[in-house]
């Protein structure tokens, strides 16, 4: 009941992104980008919080929170870079 049905196929169609324009093509990139930022930092919240529930070194915490600021960094970053891309998408 709490699974959500993917559309038949869509897991195994290939992408043609032949139509796509070079704006859309940066778009694109830059989402999927910033989509794989943002799991990262999911990913390493989830070990500071670990470190922090089992009572880690410091200075392994110090490491995930360091690597937390450098990928909320690149994330800010490529967010703007993604606004900057929608906004113009009319334009382009």
């Amino acid at each position: 009941m709490g699974e959500v049905d993917a559309p038949e196929g869509a897991q195994d169609a290939p992408i043609d992104l032949s139509g796509l324009s070079a704006h859309e093509m940066q778009t694109l990139a830059c989402r999927t980008e910033l989509a794989t930022l943002l799991r990262g930092i999911q990913g390493v919240a989830g070990l500071a919080a670990c470190n922090l529930e089992t009572g880690g070194s410091v200075q392994d915490l110090c490491g995930l929170f360091s690597a937390l600021g450098q990928l909320d960094a690149n994330a800010t970053d490529l967010a703007g870079r993604y606004g900057v891309l929608i906004s113009t998408a009319g334009s382009a």
